[in-house]
């Protein structure tokens, strides 16, 4: 009886601009639909290690993954100079470019989002003016950038962020100096980030996440969130009809889901949104089969799609 073959992936350690060290990997048939995947602060790609290796996956789309600067087995860079938008954009590009990429579908899993520099957001802040270098986008259980932007209304942010979701925000940047509390802060933020109805979590998979949020130095931790950052550039390709997909777990403990689509909607014309029932912040991981379909049906529809539609679609129950 014979088996099916395991995935093999394709690793690379490259260079950004700035000399620092970018760990990523690839895996599936390039002449497929171009997938990249980014992760959420200060965790590592490795969260989304199910996922790479689902061959519904893997049999039809290229996905690719790398460890953000500062995160997981990426270079460890301190100081403002180093977290510049463009240093996010040029570490981006040197992955596109190891690839060979062309406009990929970007999957990114948000959380702190409204103080971090979300790569996506930097990616077009450093673009030259009406050049869109994604062909869609998704957004996982995210948190908008509603205080760095002058578009946005910071008064919106209590409302969007859950009070445990404020609470460790806050003591993550209070604990530069204090490698206890910031440990403490980052078991709150993993328990936070499988909460929701009993589920079974395997203790080696939450110990394997909370390893990789623990590895990152607090001081990194406390300047890599405290950063603003201007979304305004992708908002206007969102007004231009950029594709975009948001996937929400109905049982997110961090993000209040009805809010957070409240608030792109008015940014993105050409959009639509998903609540999974009973997925927590994680959905990919505890919702994998709803996620998989999803993800499958949007890049589906992108590929086969030669003029962008600019109606918008967002889903009735918001």
């Amino acid at each position: 009886m014979s088996s099916t073959p395991p995935v093999v992936s394709t690793v690379q350690t490259l260079r950004s601009r700035d000399g620092t060290t970018i760990h990523a990997d690839a895996v599936g048939d390039p002449r497929n639909p171009h997938v990249l995947f980014i992760h959420g602060v200060t965790f590592s790609s490795a969260v989304f290690d199910d996922l790479v290796r689902d061959r519904r996956l893997t049999d039809h789309l290229y996905l690719v993954r790398y460890d953000l600067r500062c995160h997981g087995r990426s270079g460890m860079v301190l100081g403002e100079e180093a977290q510049r938008p463009s240093c996010q954009a040029e570490d981006f590009h040197a992955v596109v470019r190891a690839f060979s990429l062309h406009r990929p579908i970007v999957v990114a899993w948000y959380y702190l989002s409204s103080h971090t520099a979300t790569a996506v957001a930097d990616l077009y802040a450093s673009a030259p003016p009406g050049t869109n270098p994604v062909s869609g986008l998704v957004l996982v259980a995210p948190l908008p950038f509603l205080d760095a932007h002058p578009d946005a209304d910071a008064a919106e942010m209590p409302r969007i962020a859950t009070a445990r979701m404020r609470s460790v925000a806050d003591a993550l940047r209070a604990s530069s100096q204090d490698a206890v509390m910031s440990a403490r802060a980052k078991t709150e933020l993993v328990h936070g980030v499988f909460a929701g109805p009993p589920r079974r979590v395997p203790d080696a998979l939450r110990s394997s996440w909370l390893g990789q949020s623990i590895a990152q130095p607090a001081e990194v931790t406390a300047c890599v969130i405290g950063r603003r950052h201007d979304p305004g550039r992708l908002f206007e390709a969102g007004r231009q009809g950029l594709p975009l997909m948001v996937l929400v777990g109905q049982q997110d403990a961090l993000v209040d889901s009805n809010a957070v689509v409240g608030v792109l909607r008015r940014h993105f014309r050409n959009a639509e949104a998903h609540a999974v029932e009973g997925g927590c912040h994680a959905l990919f991981l505890d919702q994998k089969d709803e996620f998989v379909k999803l993800l499958l049906v949007f890049v589906g529809r992108l590929a086969v799609r030669a003029v962008p539609c600019y109606k918008c679609c967002w889903d009735r129950r918001y």
